[in-house]
């Protein structure tokens, strides 16, 4: 899996996130929500609500 400048996990389109995202919830992580970046123009998911 490719990382972005800021560290992240990079996703190459929202709906890889999405379901990275789904997946975090089953396993009781903290993550959020899923947003694209302006550095890399990937999507990375953030625990940060909107």
């Amino acid at each position: 899996m490719k990382t972005c400048l800021t560290g992240k996990r990079r996703y190459r389109n929202q709906l890889d996130a999405r379901i990275a995202l789904a997946n975090t919830r089953r396993r009781d992580r903290s993550e959020k929500r899923a947003y694209q970046c302006p550095s890399c123009h990937g999507w990375h998911l953030t625990s940060q609500a909107a």
